[in-house]
């Protein structure tokens, strides 16, 4: 019996290998998104690291560019949600799906 449960632990530790390589195919990908939030005519673009790549302010207020920011990085965690979660079967990483 103890040898069949080494089966199981084997098929475990490679389910958990192709998970990592899933996790990481999709983190590169998440780095390379674009996401851009959008304020009357302020637009800002971040990627899914989170850093801001583009702000165009035009004649917006400072109002307009923390709302345009603020919907991009929504946009970008809720994709960012979506993928791992899609990733992960649901269940909750702290650090990385949380």
């Amino acid at each position: 019996m103890v040898f069949g449960n080494l089966g199981d632990m084997a098929g475990m530790m490679k389910k958990a290998m192709d998970m990592q390589k899933q996790m990481k195919r999709i983190k590169d990908e998440l780095s390379r998104a674009r996401y851009e939030g959008v304020s009357g005519e302020a637009k800002v673009v971040v990627n899914g690291e989170m850093d801001v790549l583009e702000i165009t302010a035009g004649s917006g207020s400072v109002k307009d560019i923390k709302e345009a920011v603020n919907r991009a990085l929504r946009s970008a965690k809720e994709d960012a949600a979506k993928k791992l979660g899609a990733a992960t079967g649901g269940m909750d990483i702290p650090g990385l799906t949380g």
